[in-house]
């Protein structure tokens, strides 16, 4: 409570020493610049020159800078930990800046908005916003605008155990900054991406692979210059060790990094190296000493909420170390927590990854585990249900089987049949040039289906809030009138017009883009517009005959 009471007195004062020094102020831009000043010093200072530009470009009716002062507090709010502000802002910034198309701003709030997303937990809306400020970052071409985006991006692939993406996004970074001239950003983002790609190997068991990527990094720092990077290799050359099932000379080098962690108060890389050396300790047969490391890891786990260990992996070593001295119960204890979450499937890792992928969370003790579950649990089994069990069950795999064959014969005729439709796409933009049902009978109107036709080309439509009203405004008209225009010369109503250019253009961009091959349906039904994705399947389904789903599945075969 104290520390509450003074957080806001310092708070108060700050912001009563920033409004003494905005009065002196006289601009937009004047305000702007101090709040350049205190954005990574202070906050909260820089928060309140910022409103105070807000309020003065919103007298001057300066929607260019309104929008610019938008992100600004969106910074602001992230940087003092409310994203839900945060994002607010960075929202209005977007509606307002897209208008005036300043390709660097866009990329920015593009950006932010990302990172926002990131921090709230939801990496499915942070992939999509990255991915809109790739586009524009490639309209820039200036190649360290995309390399910070690719390392987000494998970053969010990496912490959903999509491995493979990751390491290839990590290369591609690698592949770009070898043109690029040496200095510290460079040498940073080098050694994140060796890092990184050293470690991904190392999930998916590729160790060879990984040690080659590891040695590469350890020689480009060290533990004085760049103590940062320097440990996280050597872990990652330790665990290699263990991978080769040299175990002593993993715990050594683990030792070391342990150490430092310890002193340089590294809570991640600490609670990597007290697992490390309890699984080892576990391999070379001192139980005992495996056990009490491995309790250390996980009352570090459930007193933080910072790190990140494979949770399974550690009760399946808790159970076997258990077993070995002889303590069934905790043993049962901690295979059932084990099993629990083998069985469990992480939501959020299935809604960034669209596909299945198998995952190794490196288990070299596997058939062991499931052997001690048989024999914990065996006196509850039944052999005779089982058997019945089982052969219902083949039968039932059978007949799924065939069905499902059949059904994909169904869905390839029909995907054949879509593409000759996209490739038309393609080539004639039928998604834009509906047959007009009418002539155009005065200029009023002849005005009104050239906005229309702008509004089009610059896909607002790929909005969420893209409404009658939405789009009335947007076009200096009213409701009424709109829908009379695309009703007589678009021959549709609003709603199936705004649909049939969402799904026109999702089979157009989804075909020729990888990256929004690897969304969830979600999330690919947010990038094109809609709220709700089975209101997307349905919409698809209807007019392409198809699912989403199987329409990725089969891009992915023709690749």
């Amino acid at each position: 409570m104290k520390k509450r009471v003074l957080l806001f007195i310092y708070i108060f004062f700050s912001i009563a020493t920033a409004q003494s020094n905005i009065s002196n102020e006289t601009s937009v831009d004047e305000l702007i610049k101090s709040y350049s000043k205190f954005i990574y010093k202070d906050a909260s200072k820089a928060l309140v020159y910022v409103m105070q530009a807000k309020d003065l470009a919103a007298v001057q009716r300066n929607e260019k800078q309104l929008s610019e002062v938008h992100y600004y507090i969106a910074k602001c709010y992230n940087r003092l930990g409310e994203n839900k502000k945060a994002l607010t802002n960075v929202e209005i910034a977007i509606s307002k800046g897209i208008v005036f198309n300043d390709t660097v701003f866009l990329y920015n709030y593009f950006f932010l908005k990302g990172t926002i997303f990131s921090e709230l937990g939801d990496d499915s809306k942070s992939l999509i916003a990255y991915l809109k400020a790739m586009e524009y970052a490639k309209e820039i071409k200036n190649p360290i605008y995309e390399i910070s985006l690719l390392s987000n991006i494998a970053h969010i692939k990496k912490s959903h155990k999509d491995f493979n993406e990751a390491i290839d996004l990590y290369k591609e970074l690698l592949k770009r900054l070898e043109g690029l001239p040496e200095n510290q950003d460079t040498k940073i983002n080098r050694l994140v991406a060796l890092m990184n790609i050293a470690d991904s190997y190392l999930w998916v068991k590729n160790t060879d692979v990984a040690a080659v990527y590891n040695e590469m990094g350890l020689k480009k720092c060290s533990a004085t210059n760049m103590p940062w990077a320097y440990y996280p290799m050597l872990m990652n050359k330790a665990i290699i060790l263990y991978q080769k099932e040299k175990y002593s000379e993993c715990v050594s080098i683990t030792k070391e990094i342990n150490t430092y962690a310890l002193k340089a108060e590294k809570e991640a890389l600490y609670l990597t190296s007290i697992f490390y050396l309890g699984k080892s300790a576990y391999k070379l047969q001192a139980y005992q000493k495996s056990i009490q490391y491995l309790e250390q890891a996980l009352d570090l786990i459930n007193g933080s909420d910072n790190v990140d260990i494979n949770e399974k992996e550690l009760h399946e070593f808790l159970a076997l170390g258990y077993n070995k001295i002889g303590d069934s119960k905790k043993s049962l204890l901690h295979f059932e927590i084990y099993a629990a979450l083998e069985k469990k499937q992480s939501a959020e890792d299935l809604k960034i990854n669209n596909e299945t992928h198998q995952l190794v969370d490196i288990v070299p003790l596997k058939i062991e585990i499931d052997e001690l579950g048989v024999a914990l649990t065996k006196q509850t089994k039944n052999k005779k249900w089982f058997i019945i069990s089982s052969i219902f069950l083949l039968g039932l795999l059978i007949s799924s089987i065939v069905y499902y064959k059949i059904r994909e014969n169904r869905t390839r005729t029909k995907f054949k049949e879509l593409m000759k439709k996209v490739s038309e796409l393609e080539n004639n933009e039928e998604k834009k040039e509906v047959p007009k049902k009418a002539a155009i009978i005065d200029d009023k109107m002849k005005v009104l289906l050239d906005k229309i036709s702008d509004f089009e080309d610059k896909e607002y439509y790929l909005l969420q809030e893209c409404s009658l009203g939405f789009m009335a405004e947007k076009l200096e008209t009213n409701t009424s009138y709109l829908s009379k225009a695309i009703n007589r010369y678009r021959g549709k109503s609003f709603t199936t017009y705004i649909t049939e250019l969402r799904i026109n253009t999702a089979l157009i961009k989804v075909k020729n883009n990888k990256l929004i091959q690897s969304y969830t349906i979600k999330a690919i039904a947010e990038e094109f517009g809609f709220k709700r994705q089975e209101t997307f399947a349905k919409a698809f389904k209807f007019y392409t005959g198809i699912y989403p789903s199987q329409y990725v599945k089969n891009l992915k075969k023709e690749a």
